[in-house]
C-alpha cells in the first residue's frame, strides 16, 4: 500500500510538470491532457519494476516525453494536415520569444524547455531523454544560438544568455 501511497503524491506533485512537457511536444491541451493520461496509466502499469521509488517523478517525465512523441507519431501517419486543428506551433502569439522557441526543433526544444521552464539539471534531462549529457549541452547551447541570432534579426542586439 505505501507503493501505491508514494505513486499517487509523486503523480500529484509533477502533473503540472508532466503538462508542460506534454504541452511543449504537442502544443494542443487535449493531446497534451492525454499524453499525461497514457503517461501515468504506463507508469502504473510499471510500477513493480520500478527499483528505485525515488526515481519515479523522472520516469513520468520520461513516460511523458515517449507518450507525446507517440501522439507525434499518430499525426503524422494517420491526420492530413488541412485536417489538424489550429495549433500554437504554427499561430503567431504575440510574444516574439516563444514563437521562435515554437519554431525550434524537437531536438534542441525540448531540453531547452526542460532546462529553463522545468529547471531539472543537464543530468535529469539526459536520463528522461535517454541521451548522453554532453549531447544535452549542446542541443541547449544550439538552441540558445539560434534564438539570440533570431532576436537579433529582430533588432534586438543586447540579448544576454
Amino acid at each position: 500500500m505505501d507503493r501505491e501511497r508514494h505513486f499517487l503524491e509523486t503523480v500529484r506533485e509533477n502533473r503540472d510538470r508532466m503538462y508542460r512537457v506534454a504541452m511543449g511536444f504537442l502544443h494542443a491541451e487535449a493531446d497534451a491532457e492525454d499524453a499525461v493520461s497514457a503517461a501515468v496509466e504506463s507508469a502504473w502499469n510499471h510500477l513493480a519494476l520500478i527499483r528505485n521509488p525515488d526515481a519515479l517523478g523522472a520516469y513520468l517525465v520520461h513516460c511523458v516525453v515517449n507518450s507525446s512523441k507517440n501522439e507525434l507519431r499518430r499525426r503524422k501517419k494517420f491526420v492530413p494536415l488541412d485536417a489538424v486543428p489550429e495549433n500554437r506551433a504554427t499561430e503567431k502569439s504575440g510574444d516574439l520569444l516563444f514563437d521562435y522557441i515554437c519554431g525550434l526543433e524537437d531536438k534542441y526544444r525540448i531540453p531547452l524547455i526542460l532546462k529553463m521552464q522545468e529547471r531539472m539539471t543537464e543530468k535529469e534531462i539526459a536520463s528522461v531523454l535517454r541521451i548522453p549529457r554532453g549531447t544535452v549541452s549542446t542541443r541547449i547551447g544550439h538552441a540558445l544560438k539560434i534564438l539570440r541570432e533570431n532576436l537579433e534579426k529582430e533588432g534586438l542586439r543586447d540579448v544576454e544568455e
